[in-house]
C-alpha cells in the first residue's frame, strides 16, 4: 500500500520519501516485536530491510537494509548524488545504536565538482539524541575543471567523525589526502535548511605548473553552500614555486617565489582575488583583480630589486592582453616611466613616455607578429627631449635587423643592427653639434662624435669604438675636451680616454683601462689647480660571482693629500670605504667651479647600499683651516671635526668648530623616522629632526662661509638654539645675541658699527627683536624684524644654481643714519626702512628724510654694468664654459624728500640743492624719478666762475640715472655781463653763451679761454677754441676740426696736450698715409718744439717704428700687435 510519512516527518526525511510512499512487506508481529522483510520506495530513495525490531525494548537485532538514491537532488540544489547505494546492518538498542555500513556513490556533484568512485565504510552509532558517524572514506577521482590540479587530484582517501543531531551536521576533524596534497577540514550543516560549510587549510605540494616551475603551499579554504543562492569558495593562499623553470621568470623575478593572498569565486560570481602578494628576492608585489565573463583585470603595486616601484593595470579579453605599467625610477637617469601594450589587429600597440636625465620622452611603437613573416618593431613616433627616434626592427634569423634614427636637438646619426656571421652586429655612428637636453639638469654637448663597433655572438664579442667631444655641460660639471678610444675582443681590451676642464682651465685627466673578463686595471693621471693628480698604482676591479665588482683598496693623490677607496658595487649592492689624509677641500670646484672651499680633510668615510636602494653610512673627519673665499670676501679658518652616521631610518651628526675667535662651537642633529622611499635629500627632509646649535665666537667666522657678498657682518655673537619638527618645516627654539657687531656692505657703501643684537627662535623663524647700530657718520640705526629658514637651500624650479636663502623681514628706523656712500652718491637720512627678501633677491622699501647728500657728476657711468646687448656669437670655442646665472638683483622702492644740505659736484658744478625724489630699479640697475632745485651754487668752466641764478634738475624713474639739466649762471669779466646755460642730459650737457653787450660765442670763448679777442690767437689756439665749442655743443652740429682736416687733405688731425717733461706746449698733429703700409705724422706746438713719426707695416701684426724730434729724442722699435 501507500502511505504519507509527511504527517510525522519533517525536513531531509520527509523531502526525500515526499508524501506518497508505497510500502511491502512480509513481517510477523508479536508483542510489539517486529520481524521480517520490507520494502520502502520514496520519490528520492528507496529502502529495502530485513530483520528483527522490538519497539517494547526499543532495539533492533541484525536488521539489514539497502538504501538506493533514486533522484541525485536529494541532498537538495548544488548537489547531487549518483549511482548512490547504501548497506547497513543495525544492532542494539535505539539509544545505543550500532549501524555497521558500506556506502558508495558513483558521483557526487558539488557546484561543478564532481568526485567519483566513492566508497565509505565503518559503523555510525546512535545514542539516543546524535549520530556518530567515523569517516573511512575513498575516492576515486576529483574534478573540478581546473586542468592543473585535477590530475593530481586522485585515489584520495578521507578521515574523521561526523556528528548528526537533529538536523545538524558537524564535523571537525576531517582528513583528506590525496598522492600530492593534503586537507584538514571542519563541516557545519543544516539538512532542514541545506546548508552546509566547510573550512579548513588545504596543502599541496609538487604542481607542475607549465612554463613556469613546481608549485607547492597552504589555502585555508572556507565553502559554502545553501539553496536558493550561489555557493562560494573563498581561499588565503600562502604558496612557494622553486624551482622557477622559465629562465626569463626567474631573471626577471628571481627565485624562490612566494604567493600570499586571498582568491574567492562562486556560482555567479567572478573569480576575485585581494591583497594578492608576490614576493621573491628580486620582487614584492600587491594586485587585486577579477575574472569575469571571459575577462581578466589586475590592479597593483609592487617594488623590483632593478627597477624600483612600479604600478601595474593589466586585462586579458578575447582581443587580446593589455597593460600599463609605470616605473618610478626603474634605472638611474630614468623617473615615472609608462608603458602601455593594447592589441591590434596585427601584434601590439606599445604607447611609453616618461622623464629622464636628457629630458622628458614620449613615443609610440607597433609590435607586428603576422602567421606568415617574421615579427617586427615599428617606431612610430618616439622623441626624447627635441630629438626624434625613427626606424623598425625585424626579428629574422640569427637576431635583429634594423636601423634607428636619431635627429633634431643637436643630435644626429645612426644605431643600425644587422646579423653579421654567427652573431649580432652593432654599428654606431653619432654626431651632436649644440646638443641641448633638457632634464631637471640640462646636459649640454657643444661638439661629439662617436663611432662604435660590434658583434655579440655566443662565445665570442667584440667591440671597437671611439669619441670626441667639447663643451660638454652637466649643471655645474663642465668637461672642455673629451677624447676616448677602445677595443674589446671577446672580453679583454683596453680603453684610453683624456679630458680636460674648461678653456683656460686649470683641469686635466688621462685614464687607461686594461680589460679582461674577471678584471679590470685603470691608471689616472692629471693635474687641477698647478697641484698633480696621480695614482701610486693602478685601481683594480674584480668581478663577482652576484654579478657585481670589488674594487681592491686604490690611492688617489692630489697635492699633498690621498685617498684611499675600496668597496664594491653592482649585484643589487653598493659598498664603499674612504680613507682621507689631508685631502684639499679645492679638488670641489672640478664638478663645481667656483665654490672657493679651501682647508684640507682628513678621516674616514663608509657608504652603503643594499638591496633596498637604501644607503647608509659612516663619516669621521676634521677639516683643518676650513674657508670659503667670494668675488671680495675670505672667512676665516676654522677647523671642523665632524662624526655622522647613517641608516635606514636615521641620520645622527655632530660638529665642533674651533679657531681662535670661537670660544665654543658646537653642532649635532639627529633625524630619525626617515621614509622608505625617495632620494637622500629629500627623505632627509621629511624626517622628524632634533638639533642644537651652540656658538660663541666671531660673527665673520659663521658668516663668511656662506659667500655673501651683498654685505659682511663682523664681531663677537652668541647662539643658542634648539630644531625640532622637519627639514622641511622645522621649529626652532632659542636665542642669539651680539654686541660691538659691525655690518658693512660693499655694494651699498654702508658701514654701521657698534651693533647690539637681541633675537629669538620661533618655530623656523629668527625673531629679532632689536638690534641698534651707529653709522660711521654717528647717527644711530634701530629696528626688528625675521629671518625665516623655512625655505633655506631650497632648489629652485629644478635650477642647481639658484639656491634659495632665507626669507627676511626687516623693520629699520634711520636716525640721521649715512647708509648710502657709492658710485659717487652718498646719503644720511631719518625715517623708515623695510628690507624683506624671499630668499631669491628682495626688496628695499623706505620714506625718509635726506638729512645730507652729496652727488658728484659725472661718475655714475664708472658703476654702470657691462650693456646686455643680444648678439650671436659664431665660431666660439667649444670648451669654453657656459657662465653661471647671475643671483636676482634687489629692488629699490624708497621716496626721499630733502629741503637743501644735498651738494651736487662735478663737471664745472659746486653747489647746494633740495630735492624730492624716488629710487627705484634694482641694485643693477637704479633708478632715480623726481627733481631736485639748486639752493646756492657756483659754475666753473675754463677758469671763470658763474654764479648760480637758476637751477633744475628732472629725474625720469624709467631711464637709467641721466637726468635733465636746466642751469643758468652769470658773471661779469672785462665789462661783459656773461650768462652761460647748461641744457640736455647730465652725461652729454650742452652749454651756451650770452654776453651783454652781446658778442658772437666764438669771442666769448677766445675772452673766456685766452684772455683776448679771437683775431689775436695763434693756430693751436684757434684749433683749441674749434675744439671747445664743438664741445659746448654735445659732440653735434659744428665740427671745425674734422672740417679742416678733410679740407686741406689729412687723414688725422687731433690736438696734443702739453708735456713739460719734453718740453713740448699744447700742439697739432698732422698725420698722413702713404699706401697701406707707410704712415708719417707730424707734431708742433708752434714755439720751436717739432717731432716726426714714422710707421711701416711688415704685416699686419708686425710695424717698424721710427721717431725723431728737436730735442734729440730718436728711436726705431719693431711693434708686435694682436687683436683680442
Amino acid at each position: 500500500g501507500t502511505v504519507d510519512p509527511t504527517v510525522f516527518l519533517t525536513g531531509l526525511p520527509a523531502e526525500a520519501l515526499g508524501d506518497k510512499v508505497a510500502l511491502k512487506g512480509d513481517i510477523a508481529i508479536d508483542n510489539r516485536v517486529f520481524d521480517g522483510t520490507a520494502i520502502v520506495a520514496g520519490r528520492k530513495v528507496s529502502l529495502s530491510a530485513e530483520g528483527l525490531v522490538d519497539l517494547a525494548d526499543n532495539r533492533a537485532d541484525d536488521l539489514e537494509m539497502v538504501v538506493r538514491v533514486r533522484d541525485p537532488a536529494v541532498l537538495g540544489d548544488g548537489i547531487a548524488l549518483r549511482d548512490t547505494r547504501l548497506t547497513a546492518t543495525l544492532d542494539g538498542s535505539f539509544d545505543d545504536l550500532a549501524i555497521a555500513h558500506e556506502a558508495r556513490v558513483g558521483e557526487l556533484d558539488i557546484g561543478g565538482t564532481v568526485l567519483t568512485r566513492l566508497r565509505q565504510e565503518g559503523t555510525a552509532r546512535y545514542d539516543g539524541t546524535r549520530w556518530t558517524l567515523p569517516l573511512d572514506l575513498t575516492v576515486g577521482r576529483i574534478a573540478s575543471g581546473n586542468t592543473m590540479v585535477d590530475p593530481r587530484l586522485v585515489d584520495g582517501t578521507g578521515r574523521g567523525t561526523l556528528v548528526l543531531t537533529g538536523s545538524t551536521l558537524l564535523a571537525d576533524d576531517l582528513r583528506l589526502s590525496f598522492p600530492s596534497a593534503a586537507a584538514n577540514l571542519a563541516l557545519r550543516g543544516d539538512l532542514a535548511r541545506g546548508t552546509y560549510r566547510i573550512r579548513g587549510p588545504v596543502r599541496a605540494q609538487g604542481l607542475a605548473l607549465d612554463d613556469i616551475g613546481t608549485a607547492g603551499g597552504t589555502a585555508v579554504i572556507d565553502f559554502a553552500l545553501a539553496p536558493g543562492a550561489p555557493w562560494r569558495l573563498s581561499a588565503e593562499l600562502d604558496a612557494r614555486i622553486a624551482p622557477v623553470t622559465n629562465a626569463t621568470l626567474a631573471n626577471l623575478a628571481g627565485t624562490p617565489i612566494r604567493v600570499r593572498g586571498g582568491v574567492a569565486v562562486g556560482g555567479n560570481a567572478p573569480l576575485d582575488f585581494n591583497r594578492l602578494r608576490v614576493n621573491s628576492n628580486k620582487l614584492a608585489l600587491s594586485v587585486d583583480g577579477s575574472i569575469r565573463a571571459g575577462t581578466t583585470q589586475v590592479a597593483g603595486s609592487g617594488r623590483h630589486v632593478d627597477y624600483g616601484p612600479f604600478t601595474v593595470e593589466a586585462s586579458v579579453t578575447d582581443a587580446g592582453p593589455s597593460a600599463a605599467l609605470v616605473f618610478a625610477q626603474p634605472v638611474t637617469g630614468l623617473e615615472n616611466v609608462r608603458l602601455a601594450i593594447a592589441p591590434t589587429e596585427d601584434g601590439f600597440a606599445i604607447d611609453t613616455d616618461g622623464e629622464s636625465v636628457l629630458g622628458p620622452f614620449a613615443g609610440q611603437l607597433a609590435l607586428v607578429a603576422p602567421e606568415a613573416g617574421p615579427t617586427r618593431i615599428s617606431i612610430e613616433t618616439m622623441q626624447l627631449s627635441d630629438t626624434q627616434l625613427t626606424g623598425a626592427l625585424t626579428l629574422v634569423d640569427g637576431g635583429v635587423d634594423g636601423t634607428i634614427a636619431l635627429a633634431g636637438g643637436g643630435l644626429d646619426g645612426t644605431v643600425a643592427l644587422a646579423p653579421r656571421g654567427a652573431g649580432q652586429g652593432v654599428d654606431v655612428d653619432l654626431q651632436a653639434r649644440n646638443a641641448r637636453f633638457g632634464g631637471d639638469t640640462v646636459l649640454r654637448v657643444a661638439r661629439a662624435d662617436v663611432e662604435a663597433s660590434g658583434l655579440l655572438a655566443e662565445g665570442r664579442t667584440t667591440f671597437t669604438g671611439s669619441a670626441t667631444a667639447a663643451g660638454l655641460s652637466y649643471g655645474t660639471l663642465f668637461i672642455g675636451r673629451l677624447a676616448a678610444e677602445g677595443e674589446l675582443d671577446n672580453g679583454v681590451g683596453r680603453v684610453d680616454a683624456s679630458l680636460s676642464g674648461r678653456r683656460s682651465g686649470r683641469f686635466v685627466l688621462d685614464l687607461n683601462a686594461a680589460i679582461r673578463p674577471e678584471r679590470i686595471a685603470v691608471a689616472a693621471q692629471g693635474e687641477f689647480a698647478g697641484r698633480s693628480i696621480s695614482m701610486p698604482r693602478r685601481a683594480v676591479l674584480t668581478s663577482l660571482d652576484n654579478g657585481g665588482w670589488q674594487l681592491a683598496p686604490t690611492q688617489l693623490s692630489y697635492g699633498d693629500g690621498a685617498m684611499v677607496a675600496a668597496g664594491s658595487f653592482g649585484g643589487g649592492n653598493l659598498d664603499f670605504d674612504f680613507k682621507l689624509a689631508r685631502m684639499p677641500l679645492s679638488l670641489i670646484d672640478v664638478v663645481r667651479p667656483d665654490t672657493g672651499l679651501g682647508g684640507t680633510v682628513s678621516g674616514t668615510v663608509d657608504y652603503r647600499a643594499g638591496a633596498n636602494g637604501l644607503p647608509s653610512g659612516e663619516a669621521k673627519v676634521k677639516i683643518e683651516q676650513l674657508t670659503r673665499s667670494g668675488l671680495v670676501l675670505t672667512s676665516r679658518p676654522v677647523d671642523v671635526t665632524l662624526v655622522a652616521q647613517l641608516t635606514d631610518t636615521e641620520l645622527a651628526a655632530r660638529a665642533q668648530l674651533a679657531n681662535a675667535d670661537i670660544q665654543r662651537g658646537r653642532i649635532q642633529a639627529r633625524i630619525t623616522g626617515l621614509p622608505a622611499q625617495g632620494m637622500l635629500l629629500d627623505r632627509l627632509r621629511e624626517g622628524s629632526l632634533f638639533a642644537q646649535l651652540r656658538y660663541r665666537g666671531a660673527a665673520e667666522s659663521l658668516w663668511r662661509l656662506a659667500a655673501l657678498d651683498t654685505f659682511d657682518i663682523t664681531g663677537p655673537i652668541a647662539i643658542a638654539a634648539d630644531a625640532s619638527g622637519s627639514l622641511r618645516d622645522p621649529t626652532v627654539r632659542g636665542s642669539i645675541s651680539g654686541e660691538a657687531l659691525q655690518l658693512r656692505s660693499s655694494l651699498s657703501g654702508t658701514n654701521i658699527r657698534d651693533i647690539a643684537l637681541r633675537g629669538q627662535f620661533r618655530g623656523s623663524r629668527l625673531q629679532l627683536t632689536r638690534f641698534a647700530g651707529t653709522p660711521v657718520n654717528g647717527g644711530s640705526v634701530t629696528g626688528s624684524g625675521i629671518v625665516d629658514l623655512r625655505t633655506l637651500g631650497e632648489a629652485v624650479e629644478g635650477r642647481i644654481l639658484e639656491i634659495r636663502g632665507p626669507t627676511i623681514d626687516l623693520r629699520i628706523a634711520a636716525d640721521n643714519a649715512q647708509l648710502l656712500d657709492t658710485g659717487g652718491l652718498s646719503a644720511t637720512v631719518t625715517g623708515p626702512l623695510r628690507i624683506v627678501s624671499n630668499g631669491l633677491g628682495g626688496t628695499i622699501a623706505g620714506r625718509v628724510r635726506v638729512n645730507r647728500a652729496s652727488w658728484t657728476l659725472g661718475t655714475a657711468s664708472d658703476d654702470l654694468r657691462i650693456p646686455q646687448i643680444a648678439t650671436r656669437e659664431i665660431n666660439a670655442p667649444a670648451n669654453r664654459a657656459p657662465q653661471a646665472a647671475p643671483s636676482r638683483p634687489w629692488r629699490y622702492l624708497i621716496d626721499a624728500r630733502a629741503t637743501s644740505r644735498i651738494d651736487v659736484d662735478g663737471m664745472g658744478l659746486d653747489s647746494e640743492w633740495s630735492a624730492d625724489v624716488i629710487l627705484r630699479g634694482t641694485t643693477d640697475d637704479p633708478r632715480i624719478g623726481g627733481s631736485a632745485e639748486v639752493v646756492r651754487g657756483d659754475y666753473t668752466f675754463a677758469g671763470t666762475r658763474f654764479e648760480l641764478t637758476r637751477g633744475e634738475i628732472e629725474f625720469d624713474a624709467n631711464l637709467p640715472v641721466d637726468p635733465r639739466l636746466d642751469i643758468r649762471a652769470e658773471t661779469e669779466r672785462d665789462g661783459l655781463t656773461v650768462e652761460a646755460t647748461v641744457q640736455g642730459s647730465a652725461t652729454q650737457p650742452e652749454i651756451a653763451f650770452n654776453s651783454n653787450p652781446s658778442l658772437p660765442e666764438e669771442e666769448l670763448l677766445a675772452r673766456l679761454l685766452f684772455g683776448g679777442s679771437v683775431t689775436s690767437l695763434s693756430a693751436t689756439d684757434a684749433l683749441q677754441l674749434g675744439a671747445a665749442v664743438a664741445s659746448l655743443r654735445g659732440g653735434g652740429g659744428l665740427d671745425p676740426i674734422n672740417q679742416l682736416r678733410s679740407a686741406i687733405g689729412l687723414d688725422r688731425l687731433r690736438i696734443v696736450s702739453a708735456d713739460p717733461a719734453l718740453g713740448r706746449g699744447t700742439g697739432v698733429a698732422l698725420g698722413k698715409n702713404f699706401g697701406r703700409r707707410f704712415y708719417a705724422e707730424i707734431i708742433t706746438d708752434g714755439r720751436g718744439y717739432s717731432a716726426t713719426e714714422l710707421e711701416f707695416r711688415v704685416t699686419s701684426w708686425l710695424s717698424l717704428l721710427a721717431a725723431v724730434s728737436t730735442v734729440g729724442r730718436e728711436s726705431l722699435v719693431a711693434e708686435i700687435s694682436r687683436d683680442y
